[in-house]
């Protein structure tokens, strides 16, 4: 999910809070495109395997995304629906965490309280071998057509 319309850094500054609805499909299921609100707050907290963090990419586009791994001198994250990680960001980008999702049927998701996604982190590596595998197997398709 990602942004480029507003200054969410101010609003978090001033406001010590930032509510909005998403553009994107990076983090689908969890959260959908136009649909649900949701609910940043400052990270006031080292950051930690599994929360969903915005930060601000180098094109300068605000991006929601799940932390897959902290190491000491970066953070590895990606949207739960993508097949790819983002490139490593440092703490110091890290400009919010996403503290509540308000479903479109009324539902709230308190992420603090929300089960740990293992499965959704877990299966980012299976999703990701297995794009690679379907982009090989076209390619030797392809290459096996043409001969013919």
């Amino acid at each position: 999910m990602s942004s480029k319309n507003s200054d969410f850094e101010t609003i978090l500054k001033e406001d010590g809070v930032l509510t909005f609805t998403n553009v994107g499909y990076s983090m689908y299921p969890l959260i959908e495109q136009h649909k649900d609100i949701l609910t940043i707050v400052p990270l006031e907290r080292e950051p930690k395997r599994y929360d969903v963090v915005l930060y601000k990419d180098k094109e300068h586009h605000y991006v929601l995304h799940r932390i897959l791994k902290v190491k000491k001198d970066k953070i590895i994250l990606a949207g739960d629906h993508n097949h790819f990680k983002d490139k490593p960001i440092q703490r110091e980008e890290i400009l919010g965490i996403l503290k509540s999702i308000h479903k479109a049927d009324g539902r709230v998701i308190e992420m603090e309280k929300e089960k740990k996604p293992f499965f959704k982190v877990h299966f980012f590596y299976l999703k990701a071998f297995g794009y690679l595998l379907v982009r090989v197997s076209k390619r030797i398709f392809h290459k096996h057509e043409k001969a013919k």
